[in-house]
């Protein structure tokens, strides 16, 4: 009885012991896969956010001329400051892309080509008295959280 080689049952064991271990390894692969591209899409909008607000800032500040009231027409935002320059911010909400048009320039937020991203709300909040102007854009996201751009003028 010197036999050498598998029987059936043992090559049939093997290969389904081979088949369940490469099946969990593929799904732990899918979950970090999934994980990786929600913390990029959150590392894109968190940018686009934080190179939006700095650009607007330093406008602001680059003017050395205080903003005293915010203008709202529709998705149309007029800044207008002491010496009666305006800066427009418009608010982007269309099939293929959403985000907002600053001084003739579009910032689209990233992903919003799909459909993922939508205009939640817009908040404007003024205190004449002690020029403070608040303007926050809330977007709603399937690809991560809500977010809020924030901002601040006084």
């Amino acid at each position: 009885m010197n036999k050498k080689g598998f029987t059936t049952v043992e090559l049939i064991l093997t290969i389904a012991l081979v088949i369940i271990i490469m099946s969990t390894i593929t799904s732990v692969t899918f979950v970090y896969r999934d994980r990786s591209d929600y913390e990029e899409n959150v590392t894109q909008i968190t940018t686009y956010k934080n190179t939006l607000t700095k650009i607007i800032y330093d406008d602001i500040l680059d003017l050395n001329d205080p903003v005293v009231s915010i203008k709202k027409d529709d998705n149309f935002y007029t800044l207008t400051t002491k010496n009666n320059k305006t800066i427009p911010l418009k608010i982007i909400e269309e099939d293929d892309k959403v985000g907002i048009l600053y001084n003739n320039m579009e910032y689209i937020i990233p992903g919003s080509n799909d459909g993922s991203i939508e205009l939640q709300n817009v908040k404007l909040q003024t205190d004449d008295v002690n020029k403070i102007y608040v303007l926050d854009i809330t977007f709603n996201s399937l690809i991560t959280d809500p977010f809020t751009i924030h901002f601040m003028v006084s």
